[in-house]
């Protein structure tokens, strides 16, 4: 008998847990579409980690006000623009064809490379985010610590880039995951993996 409301309590826990997840996600991208995208990533993704960090240390508040008080912390206004157009200017390597006079090969290197890039500006952006949520520091401080701490915790980095290439890989068979799904998972991924940096 104890054994099943065990059970009981650990599935209405995780079902809990994935309903916050749900609900976390799509307020990150009603925040994001409200601070108008290019001003709004950082602000509307260092939201989501609070929130998201919150909801796994049991705070007991509901999704919405937690997103709503956490969002006021934050306005990175510079940062979001910064990292919007390096994310967009490297993509557009990755998506737009090279002349037809280039050589295929070259191509396919540089292409490579970019997706590289732009997995890393991801990578670091996420260490960002994450220092500016959990310490008291500037934006210029975050960056330099971001940057250090993405080359020391190499292992933990490389964790990140696996994760995200699995996160884009299931968002590009269903669109519906990564829009209920994504921004969530990914943030309590970063959650686990960075918490003890």
């Amino acid at each position: 008998m104890n054994k099943s409301k065990f059970i009981d309590s650990r599935f209405h826990g995780i079902m809990d847990i994935a309903y916050g997840l749900v609900k976390a996600s799509l307020l990150f991208w009603e925040y994001l579409i409200r601070n108008f995208v290019v001003f709004g990533a950082a602000k509307s993704f260092c939201t989501l980690l609070e929130t998201v960090n919150e909801l796994f240390e049991g705070s007991g508040k509901p999704v919405r006000e937690l997103f709503r008080e956490n969002s006021t912390k934050y306005s990175y206004k510079k940062l979001s623009l910064v990292a919007f157009l390096l994310i967009i200017y490297v993509y557009a390597f990755i998506i737009l064809p090279f002349p037809k006079t280039f050589n295929n090969y070259y191509a396919s290197i540089i292409k490579f490379g970019c997706l590289y890039l732009l997995l890393l500006g991801v990578l670091f952006f996420s260490y960002i985010s994450w220092i500016l949520v959990t310490k008291n520091v500037t934006v210029k401080q975050a960056v330099m610590y971001g940057f250090y701490l993405m080359v020391k915790r190499f292992f933990r980095s490389i964790l990140l880039i696996i994760i995200m290439v699995a996160i884009t890989y299931v968002a590009d068979i269903n669109f519906l995951f990564f829009l209920f799904f994504a921004p969530g998972i990914f943030a309590m991924c970063v959650r686990f993996i960075l918490r003890k940096i």
